[in-house]
């Protein structure tokens, strides 16, 4: 059974992840937010089950609001959400959506399941992956200064890579491919989109791809961009960032030009505002467009 966990929103913290600054600010309490929903289906879910990737582990994933967004952290069993189109509309297609969070949290709701019924929309078969995190604190206010501290480092230093995120994220792939006929789409093939670690994950995928199983295409918003991509495959790329994420400023264009250079295969979008992590949220830039570009870019594979 998942937790259920009402955390406290913290000011400083929401500073560290709009602007990235140290979080040695004076941290006051605001309201917490909206009432959690009845595990396990999140409010932005569709009424289905998750399919579990490994069996007969103890699930002991916590549920909650972070930073007024629903996020999922501790998971120890990962988990697909499937988002599925009508019937009518179904295309054949699977997509992955791996959300991001550091590898401390899933963002489930601003780079999960919005994203996901969007594309369901769109007539694909969409599935969310809740992948397993590293152990963080049980505990809401020890959780926001591990985040704080983790926040403050963005663009500073490298993202380490999480293995079992990772190795999840081949299991998913495994799964939809084999399963495919299940869901209406079509078997040995998969679609992928990561949202900041979760685009490392899925560039871990493009370098060391489960076998008889092909990526038709492969998407990252804001990624790691001093990343360079020892490609094991090289299916059509698409990049998304903004000109003021920390990670651009880290690593500029490394990661398109590098992977520009080796496949050609590439649609690239840098946005001037929008920082990181903006998903689904509506945070007045341009950076707002790139799922309808995205949809659009996908829709001619």
């Amino acid at each position: 059974m998942k937790a259920r966990t009402h955390i406290l929103l913290i000011a400083a913290v929401v500073a560290v992840t709009s602007t990235c600054h140290a979080a040695s600010q004076e941290a006051a309490e605001t309201p917490a937010g909206r009432e959690l929903p009845p595990p396990p289906v999140p409010a932005q879910a569709p009424d289905t089950a998750s399919l579990p990737l490994l069996q007969n582990v103890e699930d002991k994933a916590q549920w909650e609001d972070f930073l007024d967004q629903l996020t999922v952290r501790n998971t120890t069993r990962p988990e697909l959400y499937p988002v599925l189109p009508e019937p009518e509309k179904a295309n054949g297609k699977a997509v992955i959506v791996v959300p991001g969070g550091g590898y401390y949290f899933v963002a489930v709701e601003n780079e999960g399941f919005p994203v996901a019924q969007r594309l369901a929309d769109e007539g694909y078969a969409a599935f969310v992956l809740n992948y397993r995190t590293r152990l963080t604190p049980a505990d809401p206010e020890e959780f926001l200064t591990l985040m704080a501290q983790q926040f403050a480092g963005m663009g500073k230093r490298e993202l380490p890579a999480y293995p079992p995120a990772i190795e999840d994220l081949q299991r998913a792939m495994t799964f939809v491919s084999r399963h495919c006929p299940d869901y209406g789409c079509t078997t040995g093939e998969v679609n992928l989109i990561g949202f900041s670690a979760g685009g490392l994950s899925v560039i871990k995928a493009l370098e060391t791809p489960p076998e008889d199983l092909e990526i038709a295409s492969a998407a990252l918003l804001y990624p790691p961009m001093t990343r360079s991509i020892h490609a094991g495959v090289t299916p059509p790329l698409f990049v998304a960032i903004a000109s003021n994420d920390p990670l651009f400023q880290q690593g500029g264009f490394s990661l398109p030009e590098d992977w520009y250079g080796q496949t050609g295969r590439l649609e690239f979008h840098l946005y001037e505002g929008g920082s990181h992590g903006f998903g689904t949220l509506r945070k007045g830039s341009t950076a707002e467009d790139w799922l309808d570009q995205y949809v659009s870019w996908l829709s001619r594979r």
